[in-house]
């Protein structure tokens, strides 16, 4: 769905009516290192309703019935304090569960079988419960693998954060003490960076610097929650662009790049 356009986006790229009443859902993906947590942190800012996918990931894991099944497959090892899991009522050590399951397919699967389904249910209940109290200008799904685990049809648009591989891998060096020989392996458990960028709505270069990805943000943001172009879009009446500047600027399938004047 994306584009390597240099436009940016335009009413007519919007769904006519969001899935889930007046507050749009906005799924959030990006390559490894490509700033995906600091594009949800500016939306935040803005008021948006951020889901954090690791943090929900986390809290069920504390979930006595998906431990168990943890725990099951994968063994006592994986307790934080220590291997006798009956004695021990420790959290599961996600550094433990993590070298097991990045090291193999079937084992990942069978990891996100179990923990999958609980985090979807929160994603719902979160978004239904924003839906309902109406307060929030949008509710943002961060989740890294959004498009492999099929969340993207929870959301009403999917932006993709990118940048290049150089910066990726000085970001994760710098944040995360990983390697290349990590960051490839990470990426080896989702999908291709190329298979999401053309499932995306939108695509958010951040090689440069946090104040023009901010100003990328809010150009984004504005648009996609404005109730007027809402209220033009349900009622038929053609819109044009509520941003400064030129609406001709904006197009489907959009790339903002740094530095774009839009």
């Amino acid at each position: 769905m994306s584009s390597s356009c240099s436009g940016a986006f335009s009413l007519a790229s919007l769904p006519v009516r969001w899935k889930h009443g007046a507050v749009p859902v906005i799924g959030l993906t990006g390559a490894i290192g490509g700033g995906k947590s600091q594009v949800a942190a500016l939306l935040g800012k803005r008021g948006a309703v951020v889901i954090d996918a690791d943090r929900v990931g986390h809290e069920v894991l504390e979930h006595p019935e998906v431990r168990r099944q943890v725990i099951e497959r994968f063994g006592v090892l994986v307790v934080a304090h220590g291997p006798d899991a009956t004695a021990s009522l420790g959290a599961i050590d996600r550094r433990a569960l993590g070298s097991i399951v990045f090291a193999s397919r079937p084992a990942l699967d069978d990891l996100e079988a179990i923990v999958h389904p609980p985090m979807r249910q929160q994603f719902e209940a979160i978004i239904d419960h924003e839906s309902v109290r109406g307060c929030a200008p949008a509710v943002v799904l961060d989740a890294a693998i959004l498009l492999e685990a099929g969340w993207d049809n929870l959301c009403d648009l999917v932006v993709f954060v990118d940048a290049s591989q150089p910066v990726r891998l000085h970001r994760v060096a710098r944040d995360r003490g990983w390697t290349a020989e990590v960051l490839q392996a990470r990426e080896a458990a989702q999908w291709p960076r190329e298979r999401k960028l053309s499932r995306a709505d939108i695509v958010i270069h951040n090689d440069s610097s946090l104040e023009i990805l901010d100003q990328n943000v809010d150009r984004f943001f504005r648009l996609a929650t404005d109730r007027k172009s809402l209220d033009s879009r349900t009622s038929g009446t053609p819109a044009s662009s509520r941003l400064s500047g030129s609406a001709s600027s904006f197009s489907a399938a959009a790339t903002l790049q740094p530095g774009d004047p839009r």
